[in-house]
Formats: C-alpha cells, structure tokens, sequence
C-alpha cells in the first residue's frame, strides 16, 4: 500500500451512484474523505478491504460540511477504524460531537420514519478523536500533504481537501 491512489466508493445513499464518499491511500496511511450515513459504513469498510487496506490504516476521517448526508456516519465509521481521527472545520466540528441539533432538524423535516430509513443512528462523535482544521492548514498523509481551504458557500462550515497529489 505505498502506490499513491484515490478510489470513489458509492456509498448508496437513496439510491446507487447518488452520493460517493473517496478512498485516499498515501504511503501505508489512508484517508476517507466523507463518511456519508451510518449505512454506508459497511460499503466503506467493504471497499477497504477489497483495496487492500487494513482499518489501522485509516488515519483520517475528513468531513467537507457536517450535513448528515455528508457526515452523519462519522461515529459509526471512526468505531471500526480505531486510529482514525476525523477532521472538520472549526464551526462543524461541534455539531459532530453533539449532533442533537441537526438530528432534530431532520427528523422535523422528514419525520421520525423516513430519518431513520435515510439516515439510521446518528452518534456523537467522541470530542478527542475529533481536529479542526483552520483556513490553509495541512495534515500529512504518507508522503503527501492535504492542504484544506475553507469555502463557505453550501454550509458556513464548509472546507476542501486540496491534494496536489491528486492534481491532474
């Protein structure tokens, strides 16, 4: 696992090919970038494995925005990758540590029913497994470098993962 890669994996949010979460692998470390709902972590890990990449690689969990349908599954993924720690902006980070707030906007929105079909078990991000990200800060992963940029837009608290390794 020392081939640089990036993998797309559909993570079947509602439907297949709607929503993709990606695969990034660098040097025996590897990165998820967006961890989707709690019931795409089973085609998560399932996609690790067929890459070849064993849990204790995973060194990063990065979330663009904390929108359920982009970071809901945080919790549910980082507890089956256990030296992951997940990355955010300052102003998401809290809301995926104390998720009440957007757990309880969804379910007003679509209903106890449907939020659970959709989303499943929302959970706390533990507060220590968590690091914010400021504007133009970068984290090493293997030999490469990601640089995240902050780009309020969709969400206040919304970043990219710049990494020139990927550039093509």
């Amino acid at each position: 696992m020392t081939d640089a890669r990036l993998l797309t994996i559909d993570t079947g949010y509602l439907r297949p090919e709607l929503a993709a979460c990606y695969l990034r692998v660098q040097g025996g470390e590897a990165a998820v970038i967006e961890t989707n709902t709690a019931r795409a972590a089973p085609r998560v890990l399932a996609a690790l494995e067929a890459a070849g990449v064993r849990r204790e690689q995973v060194r990063w969990g990065i979330v663009t925005h904390a929108h359920l349908d982009h970071a809901g599954g945080a919790a549910a993924l980082l507890r089956a990758l256990p030296a992951a720690t997940l990355v955010a902006h300052p102003r998401a980070a809290r809301h995926l540590v104390d998720p009440e707030r957007l757990v309880a906007s969804a379910t007003k929105v679509y209903g106890p029913d449907a939020f659970e079909a959709i989303y499943g078990s929302v959970d706390p991000v533990p507060a220590d497994r968590v690091r914010t990200v400021e504007d133009g800060e970068a984290i090493d992963l293997g030999s490469a470098r990601m640089a995240f940029l902050h780009t309020p837009g969709h969400a206040r608290h919304h970043l990219v993962a710049h990494d020139p390794a990927c550039d093509t």
